[in-house]
C-alpha cells in the first residue's frame, strides 16, 4: 500500500454515506415506528426532524437532514446509523403515555450530528489564514497563500504576515497583491467564508476567540506540539482544499459556553436563606455593574483561587437553584471539546463533542466525595464567589482573559447558539477516537497472552549494547553493527 492510499483523507465508507443520502429510501431513524403501540408523538417528531428550518439573519442554517438508509438490526433495538439514541416508545403500561405535543413551539428540532455536512450557498471567496507564531509554520503559510491566490480567491492574513508572502518571486503573483488583504478583526468578521488554521490546538482556540458570534467553517492542519483538534496533514493540502471548497465534507459542531460576568449584582444571595437565584436583585447593582462583553469558551471556563493561599469558596447554582459549595483550588466548567483538556487532567470524564453536555470538575476539592459530574447542555449554570470568602477568585476563559472576581461577583454560563464548525477528516465519530488513540494513546498496554503462548525473551548476550544494533542477514545469522553501520 503506497503512502497516498495509507493516508487517504476520505474513506470509501464516507463516500458511500454521501451517496446513500441521495437514495430514495424511507426517511426513518427507527424502522419500527409504524408498529402498534407507538404514540403519535414519534410520528410528529420524525416528520418535524426533516423539515427545513427557515433562514434567519444571525443563525447558521444547516442543510436538511438527509434520508438514512435501512441497516440491519443491532440486537433488538432496531437502530439505524444515528448518533442519537432510538426514539423511545411512549406507551407505559396499559394506560400510561406521554402527553401529546399541542403546538410546534414545544417541539425542539435537532439534526442528527452524524448527518451534518458542509454546504455552500455560494462558492466561497474569502479565506482567512491563522497560523502559529514563529518560523515553523512560515513555509507552509507561504505555499498556501500562493495557491489560494492562484485560485482567484481573496486571502486575509495578519498584517505582519502579509510581508512574508513572496510576491516578487512570481510575475503572475504580483497581480494578486490586492487580493492578499490584512485582516481587520473589527470590520472583516462578516466577510470570512472559511478559516484555515496552521498550528496546534491553541491556534484553533485563537480562531474561536476571534469569532465571538457566528463562526465560519474551520479547516485545521496539524503543525503544533499536540494536535488533538487538528486532524489534517499539510502534506495532502491540495486534495483537502478541493474537498473543503466543494463542500463534500462532514462537519463537527463544537459547542461553546457563553460566559457572562456580573459584578456585585447578587450580594444578597446566600444558599442558606434564599436558594432561588432569579428572585434576587441588588439595590446597588446597575447596568454598569454587568460586564456585557461576550466571552465564548471552546474548551472551558475556570474559576480558581489564583495566587491566594486560601481555599476558594464559591457557590454553584443550576437553573437558579443552589446545588453545592465548592471548597478547593477551584472549579472547571468544560464543554465536551474541553473534556479532553484541563478537565481530563483534573480527573473528569472524556465526552464526545456530539454529546450535548457540560462537565463540572472540581480542582483539588477538600472533600472525599466531590466527584466530577456531567450535566445537560441546556441548563443555566451560575458560579458565585461567596460573600464570606476569605479572598477573591480568578476567572479564565480558555486559559486567557484572566479576571479577578470579588466577593459577591458571579459568572453565568449557558451553551452558546454559535458553535465552531470544524471540518472532519473522516467523520464525526471516527476523528475523535483516532485522536484518542494517536495523540493521547488512550488505553495502550501490552496484550495479555494466552496460557499456550510463551513470551519471547532475549538472552543477555543477544541484547545489543549502547551504540550497537543487531541486524539479520539473509541466512538468518545475527550480525552486530556499530552505530547502525555494517
Amino acid at each position: 500500500m503506497n503512502q497516498g492510499s495509507k493516508h487517504d483523507i476520505f474513506t470509501s465508507s464516507h463516500q458511500r454515506r454521501a451517496q446513500n443520502a441521495n437514495e430514495n429510501v424511507p426517511p426513518v431513524l427507527d424502522h419500527e415506528s409504524n408498529e402498534s403501540g407507538v404514540s403519535h408523538n414519534n410520528e410528529t417528531l420524525n416528520n418535524s426532524n426533516r423539515e427545513v428550518m427557515k433562514e434567519s439573519e444571525d443563525d447558521c442554517v444547516l442543510p436538511p437532514l438527509p434520508k438514512i438508509s435501512r441497516r440491519p438490526k443491532l440486537g433488538a433495538t432496531g437502530r439505524t446509523h444515528s448518533v442519537f439514541a432510538p426514539s423511545p416508545r411512549c406507551n407505559f403500561g396499559p394506560k400510561g403515555t406521554l402527553k401529546k405535543i399541542q403546538n410546534d413551539e414545544e417541539l425542539i428540532v435537532i439534526q442528527d450530528p452524524s448527518s451534518q455536512r458542509l454546504h455552500w450557498n455560494a462558492p466561497p471567496s474569502n479565506i482567512l489564514i491563522i497560523r502559529k507564531p514563529g518560523l515553523s509554520t512560515l513555509p507552509e503559510f507561504q505555499i498556501l497563500v500562493v495557491k489560494l491566490l492562484k485560485r482567484r480567491l481573496n486571502v486575509f492574513v495578519a498584517s505582519s504576515d502579509r510581508a512574508q508572502v513572496p510576491f516578487d518571486s512570481d510575475a503572475d503573483l504580483k497581480e494578486s497583491f490586492e487580493r492578499c488583504i490584512p485582516f481587520d478583526q473589527k470590520n472583516d468578521l462578516n466577510k470570512i467564508d472559511l478559516v484555515i488554521c496552521l498550528g496546534g490546538d491553541g491556534t484553533l482556540l485563537h480562531a474561536s476567540s476571534v469569532f465571538q458570534k457566528n463562526c465560519p467553517p474551520v479547516l485545521s492542519f496539524s503543525m503544533g506540539s499536540l494536535g488533538f483538534l487538528t486532524p489534517f496533514d499539510f502534506q495532502f493540502h491540495d486534495k483537502i482544499l478541493d474537498e473543503a471548497l466543494s463542500g463534500k465534507v462532514a462537519v463537527l459542531l463544537r459547542t461553546r459556553l457563553n460566559c457572562t460576568i456580573i459584578k456585585g449584582g447578587l450580594n444578597n444571595l446566600s444558599p442558606s436563606d434564599t436558594p432561588d437565584l432569579s428572585s434576587q436583585t441588588s439595590e446597588t447593582s446597575t447596568s454598569s455593574d454587568v460586564d456585557d462583553a461576550l466571552n465564548l469558551a471552546l474548551n472551558e471556563v475556570v474559576i480558581d483561587r489564583g495566587p491566594n493561599p486560601y481555599l476558594s469558596n464559591i457557590d454553584l447554582y443550576i437553573n437558579d437553584k443552589f446545588i453545592t459549595k465548592v471548597q478547593g483550588d477551584g472549579l472547571i466548567i468544560s464543554t465536551p471539546t474541553g473534556s479532553t483538556a484541563y478537565g481530563m487532567a483534573a480527573g473528569a470524564s472524556m465526552v464526545h463533542p456530539s454529546v450535548p453536555a457540560m462537565v463540572l470538575c472540581p480542582i483539588c476539592p477538600h472533600s472525599l466525595s466531590f466527584r466530577p459530574i456531567v450535566v445537560p447542555a441546556g441548563i443555566d449554570l451560575t458560579v458565585k464567589v461567596a460573600e464570606d470568602a476569605r479572598l477573591t477568585a480568578w476567572l479564565s476563559v480558555d486559559g486567557r482573559n484572566r479576571l479577578e472576581l470579588l466577593q459577591n461577583d458571579s459568572v453565568k454560563m449557558t451553551t452558546s447558539i454559535h458553535p465552531v464548525p470544524c471540518i472532519c477528516r473522516f467523520d464525526q465519530v471516527g476523528d475523535w477516537f483516532q485522536s484518542l488513540a494517536d495523540i493521547l494513546h488512550w488505553n495502550i498496554r501490552k496484550p495479555q497472552l494466552s496460557f499456550d503462548t510463551k513470551k519471547k525473551t532475549q538472552h543477555p548476550e543477544e541484547i545489543p549494547t549502547q551504540g550497537e544494533e543487531q541486524v539479520k542477514t539473509q541466512d538468518g545469522e545475527q550480525v552486530k553493527t556499530q552505530d547502525g553501520n555494517k
